[in-house]
């Protein structure tokens, strides 16, 4: 048995996670925290090998010792951390883009259910927000602001495979994730790049260690909140009161208040505790020749809303594999499958979402009927009301709520499921013909999978507006599959003090997708085992339908780079693109970039300053574009059309016709996005704090959207080139590191602010209209000088107080009589100064889109201990709170805020009075004191807290090392936002509406990491 310390030769501190292996073979163990290691070796053993990332590999002689004390000298080379860059990787000291990177240890280091989220709050200028709370639900990423009112999700990039998005992976195999932030940057991928390019680097094997690695938790998840909404007593007193100032007759008697018995808290009744789970195993090695990464991984996640009907299952396989076949071929593969199951409520929808049943149903209504009357009822109707497994009843509301129905009727009847497949993978063959700095490499990836999904709707009755007089089953499924061949050479030289690279290559990629669907009614057996489409009936009410789409893209680039002595750096970027989406006259693209830097702490006036060790200037100008635009976009669309009816009675049938649905566009182009970015990269004291600073302007152009026709054409406008948006912004990244001694830390923050503007819209007034919203009064809007989008709505200026007040309202602004106000309602601001309140009073009342977004991220470690805390936050976004529904003021509950609502003169300012008789459309009309609040937040994360067993322990065990953790994320979260949640998820440019989105969960968890 040897045993020892390893230490750093500069500071005599201990170094932990050393590699010491026996030379000749795969034996070896790691050093503990203190730098203690113990190795058991043969006689016919002589020699160990130290290593460690960022000092000199050290070989030393056995010679029978049992006692090996090691000091390990810097790597000034090696420390010098390397980034992937697009086809390439270049030392980050010499990086003259804006390029954010996220490494295997802080992917891991926050319990994710997809990679893409491991980048939130650690990436500045990188909005992430999860499209839901729901389990399998995706991820909206947006770089540097929203550039497109099409599609703002960034190019990503796994293993040199380009593909829409990263969900499917396994963040246990991710190595690193880079950000290529700035159009320089993003060039080199051309057409793609518009929205940035996220770069994923697997796992691979490292030569001479075999290990063998568990990582997992388990944990159980809850919500986070629930929102206050009045609970029965208050509910009937508000609702007397609105029909009280309404002029209507009270619906409920003293009687009735006070001797209630029934106060449903509807949110208590469908949140339950869930479960969460990651199970992950690796298997890795190397030697000179070969190196290999195989893995296995399981995630499952159930819902804190019917966990029974909400809930994602992720398993995933792994193999990256390469191998030296001689002295100038080398062979190699990375490829993963993914399997995905899932199942789903339905969320945030304004007319019967499970969420939203629980916030605007009455309390007076219980969970299950137990009223004798009202089930002998039930019993004798056509169509029965829902049942639970037991046979009981749901409760029915007696009052007027339409599409709200009992949610747990609702998820009682929600049956559904989805299955998807995906393989993605490629296989690489790199010559080195003996020239040195020659590489040529060849590199064929396929992308293809499947999907399948099926839902079921029984028949049933919930309330006289809503019910389903029969049963209905549809399935769907489809495939995909995208070939991309690469052909790579690159080259580089130096020259004395010169260096100069080159890089040139060209892509030629396929995508095509195929899907059915059908559907049918009235089961002839009913129940969700029975739930296929040949058990439906076949009648006029079945359906089917099915689709074929396909575009390809061929590309050429290349890349030039120089620098002087690592002091003045310059770089030129160029690709060609040509897309099958465009038509002849615009089918080919041209995206160059220059990037130049300088490291002034090269230079002899700051070289050995002992405060700045390091200080780079940068700049950079490039062009990107975006062709995601759908297929056949410059193509007049022949579709189905509204089939028409024809006889009556029996004999009635409909008849789909076909068309042209939408007008063609021969000219349509590329969008393009021009920007100019300035940075400064700098370290002081060592590294010991470390700044990253970005100035940037980018300018996109003609983006790609549906031209508005009249509606009386019976045509759909064409895809055309629609206006011009800017976004300017500054990003900053700021560490401070301890990494001597016992006790080490990183703190890591980082802030970024972005102004959006939209500076030119080809319509003749300017803007352009999105979908409407509270019933056609305010809608999302793009419009010349403002936010893209924003809400458009009326700005209010308080309450009118008396009634003298009122009047002078309604004479300065009713003189027509109608709509005449009362004391209590809102003062709408007449804009335009017409001396009417009218549509034509619309302005911008606030962006969905946040303008700040921050991050704080702390690590300690500490003998064995380990502490980390994060947390993350935005700042500027509006969100429209959709819990109240203008056809339902008189029968919804509403959230306890409504209760600060005036009720005398005095007695606020912030909210208006509540009245069965709306004349003053202070509930109708889109404005900024009802519907649109605030959405910034401040989120802990995460929480961990773990510990690190002893070297000598753990090798006692069998293992190299053994790491126990607990976990909590999204602990604690500030907000003025008195929805769900504030986090409501994007999926496109018309977003920003609450209407009972599924809230993120809040959750404790007990890792283990194990290592052999």
């Amino acid at each position: 048995m040897v045993t020892g310390k390893v230490v750093d030769s500069n500071q005599n501190a201990p170094i932990p996670g050393v590699s010491v292996k026996v030379k000749g073979v795969t034996k070896g163990t790691i050093t503990d925290l203190s730098g203690n290691f113990s190795l058991l070796v043969e006689s016919s053993e002589t020699e160990l090998s130290f290593s460690f990332i960022g000092y000199k590999e050290k070989t030393v002689a056995i010679n029978n010792q049992s006692t090996i004390n090691v000091s390990l000298e810097e790597d000034v080379e090696q420390l010098d951390e390397v980034i992937v860059v697009g086809y390439q990787v270049q030392k980050k000291s010499v990086v003259t883009g804006a390029i954010a990177s996220v490494k295997s240890e802080d992917i891991t280091q926050v319990p994710v259910q997809n990679a893409a989220q491991s980048l939130q709050g650690k990436t500045p200028g990188v909005l992430v927000t999860p499209v839901s709370g729901q389990p399998g639900a995706g991820i909206d990423i947006r770089v540097r602001g929203t550039g497109s009112n099409g599609d703002n999700t960034p190019l990503y990039v796994v293993d040199g495979i380009q593909i829409d998005n990263i969900n499917f992976l396994n963040p246990a195999d991710i190595e690193s994730i880079e950000v290529l932030k700035d159009a320089a940057s993003s060039a080199i991928y051309g057409s793609r790049g518009a929205n940035g390019v996220v770069l994923v680097t697997t796992k691979k094997g490292k030569e001479g260690v075999s290990t063998v690695s568990y990582d997992g938790y388990y944990g159980i998840q809850e919500a986070w909140r629930k929102v206050p909404v009045m609970n029965a007593q208050q509910y009937m007193e508000f609702h007397n009161e609105g029909a009280k100032n309404g002029g209507a007759l009270l619906p409920f008697s003293e009687d009735q208040i006070l001797n209630n018995t029934i106060d449903t808290d509807w949110q208590g009744e469908i949140f339950e505790p869930a479960p969460i789970q990651s199970h992950n195993l690796q298997f890795s090695g190397g030697s000179a020749k070969s190196n290999y990464m195989t893995s296995i991984g399981y995630f499952g996640q159930e819902g804190i809303v019917a966990p029974e009907k909400s809930k994602f299952e992720r398993f995933t396989v792994r193999l990256n594999a390469s191998h030296k076949v001689s002295e100038y071929f080398k062979i190699g593969t990375n490829m993963s499958f993914v399997r995905e199951e899932s199942q789903g409520i339905n969320e945030n929808n304004q007319f019967g979402s499970v969420l939203q049943n629980a916030l605007l149903h009455d309390p007076l209504t219980p969970v299950l009927e137990t009223d004798p009357s009202k089930i002998e009822q039930y019993e004798n109707m056509d169509v029965l009301p829902v049942r639970n497994s037991n046979g009981d009843f749901y409760g029915i509301s007696d009052r007027s709520l339409r599409e709200i129905v009992n949610p747990l009727a609702s998820i009682e009847n929600t049956y559904g499921e989805n299955k998807n497949n995906k393989f993605i993978g490629n296989m690489f063959l790199e010559l080195t013909p003996g020239i040195e700095g020659l590489s040529i490499k060849t590199d064929l990836g396929v992308d293809v999978g499947n999907w399948y999904g099926r839902g079921y709707s029984p028949e049933a009755y919930y309330n006289n507006v809503t019910y389903a007089d029969a049963s209905r089953v549809n399935q769907y499924q489809g495939t995909y599959t995208t070939l991309q061949w690469e052909n790579i050479i690159s080259y580089s030289k130096k020259i004395n003090d010169h260096k100069l690279s080159f890089l040139a290559g060209n892509t030629v990629r396929t995508w095509e997708s195929e899907d059915n669907s059908s559907s049918r009614t009235n089961m002839q057996i009913n129940g969700w085992d029975y739930a296929w489409v040949n058990n439906g009936t076949a009648d006029r009410t079945q359906g089917a339908g099915g689709g074929m789409a396909q575009h390809g893209l061929v590309s050429y680039f290349g890349r030039a780079s120089y620098d002087y002595k690592e002091k003045y750096l310059l770089s030129v970027i160029a690709r060609y693109d040509g897309s099958s989406r465009f038509g002849a006259a615009n089918k080919f693209g041209f995206f160059p970039s220059v990037q130049a830097g300088w490291i002034l702490s090269q230079e002899n006036f700051l070289k050995y300053n002992e405060t700045v060790n390091f200080l780079k200037l940068r700049a950079s100008w490039g062009r990107v574009g975006n062709e995601r635009i759908g297929d056949f976009g410059y193509l007049e669309l022949f579709d189905q059309t509204p089939p028409y009816s024809y006889g009556n009675g029996e004999n009635q049938s409909l008849n789909p016709g076909y068309g042209i649905t939408r007008m063609p566009n021969p000219n349509l182009k590329w969008e393009t996005a021009e920007e100019i970015n300035m940075g400064i990269d700098a370290g002081f004291f060592n590294d010991a704090l470390t700044a990253s600073i970005d100035l940037y302007s980018r300018q996109r152009k003609d983006l790609l959207g549906t031209k508005p026709v009249p509606a009386f054409t019976g045509v759909g406008g064409p895809i055309f080139n629609l206006g011009t948006v800017n976004n300017q912004g500054i990003e900053v990244a700021l560490t401070y590191s301890k990494r001597k001694g016992e006790f080490t830390y990183d703190i890591t923050g980082n802030f970024a602010y972005n102004d959006n503007k939209m500076v030119e819209v080809a319509n003749e007034d300017g803007r352009f209209t999105g979908p409407s919203m509270h019933f056609g009064e305010g809608q999302l809007m793009i419009q010349e000088g403002h936010a893209m989008p924003f809400y458009f709505g009326w700005k209010t200026d308080g309450i009118l107080q008396n009634q003298a007040e009122a009047d002078a309202y309604n004479e300065m602004f009713n003189k027509d009589g109608n709509d005449k106000a009362v004391p209590g309602d809102i003062r709408f601001v007449d804009l335009n100064g017409d001396g009417v309140i009218d549509n034509d009073d619309r302005t911008n009342i606030g962006s969905p889109v946040h303008s700040w977004m921050y991050g704080l991220n702390i690590r300690m470690e500490y003998k064995g201990f380990d502490f980390a805390m994060f947390w993350q936050g935005q700042a500027g976004g509006k969100l429209i709170n959709g819990n109240q529904r203008i056809d339902l003021t008189k029968a919804q509950n509403y959230p306890i805020r409504y209760l600060d609502r005036w009720t005398g003169e005095g007695s606020t300012n912030n909210f208006p009075i509540f009245s069965y008789e709306d004349n003053n459309r202070n509930f109708i009309r889109l404005n900024d004191m009802v519907h649109v609040e605030d959405a910034s937040y401040l989120r802990l994360r995460n929480i961990q807290i773990g510990y690190t067993m002893p070297q000598r322990l753990s090798n006692a065990l069998g293992m190299s090392k053994l790491r126990v953790y607990v976990s909590g994320n999204n602990l604690l979260t500030f907000t003025e936002y008195s929805g769900m949640d504030p986090e409501v998820g994007h999926g496109g440019i018309w977003t920003g509406y609450d209407y009972g989105s599924y809230p993120q969960a809040k959750s404790y968890l007990l890792g283990l990491n194990i290592s052999f």
